[in-house]
């Protein structure tokens, strides 16, 4: 199989939080990350169904205007298995029942939001290493 580069990893960052967003996928940007972006749950799917490019994970954060982040996730999951394509779930919510939902839901991750992007960024990093093993 052909080598895994990391700007072949391609994100999508799903969330209504633009200052989080643009954040978020500067620091992705700079670990040379492809980041494209998500205003709603309807939006999400259907780039989902559109993309050209092969996706390698997505990053949801909280729920949308038009969809729970659960719905989303939910969704993605009829077609796509964990492994096919993480999803990682970011909230303020520490609750370990809401955690423990989320994961059942299909999320492979639930990290709690705080200023320091660096548990998003190791993430992102493990996915790509995860797929340049099972590219090999």
């Amino acid at each position: 199989m052909g080598t895994i580069k990391t700007d072949a990893f391609r994100i999508i960052i799903a969330t209504e939080a633009v200052t989080f967003r643009n954040n978020l996928a500067s620091k992705l940007r700079v670990d040379n990350f492809e980041v494209e972006f998500v205003t709603g749950g309807f939006h999400m799917l259907h780039l989902l169904e559109h993309m050209k490019e092969q996706l390698n994970m997505i990053i949801i954060n909280e729920d949308m205007h038009d969809m729970s982040a659960q719905e989303m996730i939910g969704l993605v999951r009829l077609a796509k298995s964990k492994s096919e394509l993480p999803i990682l779930f970011i909230s303020k919510n520490s609750d370990e029942a809401d955690i423990r939902e989320m994961v059942l839901s299909g999320a492979n991750e639930y990290v709690v939001q705080t200023a320091n992007f660096n548990p998003i960024l190791d993430r992102a990093h493990k996915y790509l290493q995860i797929l340049k093993v099972n590219a090999a």
